[in-house]
């Protein structure tokens, strides 16, 4: 099947972060009130972003999760789409990320040793702590002094 985006429940899902254009998805967060951690995570706005991905994305841009989606410019968009694909390349290339025991087929991904927030106590840039709360029911990790909330 060809045109397999095209049938249900595929057809609900947003673009990847690798095939996602600016003004698309500008369009789609730029009324909404919602952080952008949670944002990232809605699979019908854009898909293929986990909560360890979203976290990691959220740190490499020094934005804070709890920036309301509608407070990013079209330049901060574009910045989102831009290292939320080098992070996910980095990731595919180090064959995902393995947290505590869980291995897919006994196959470790190494993307872990790259984390910079998620899980992580001491913020590599400023050495402060890291601090974990919960959006949209998930921890999620972010340096306080590091990432800014946009306005």
């Amino acid at each position: 099947l060809q045109n397999y985006r095209n049938e249900l429940p595929l057809s609900k899902l947003g673009p990847e972060p690798f095939d996602a254009t600016c003004n698309e998805l500008y369009e789609k967060i730029h009324k909404s009130k919602l952080p952008i951690k949670h944002v990232l995570l809605e699979q019908n706005i854009i898909a293929g972003i986990g909560n360890i991905y979203a976290n990691e994305i959220c740190f490499a841009m020094g934005l804070d999760p709890n920036t309301p989606a509608s407070n990013l410019t079209k330049k901060s968009v574009q910045e989102l789409i831009d290292v939320s694909c080098k992070i996910l390349n980095e990731a595919i290339e180090q064959g995902g990320t393995t947290i505590h025991s869980f291995s897919a087929n006994g196959i470790d991904g190494l993307f872990q040793v790259k984390l910079k927030a998620h899980m992580q106590k001491i913020c590599p840039i400023c050495n402060g702590p890291i601090s974990k709360i919960k959006i949209k029911g998930r921890g999620t990790y972010y340096c306080p002094h590091c990432q800014k909330r946009r306005r």
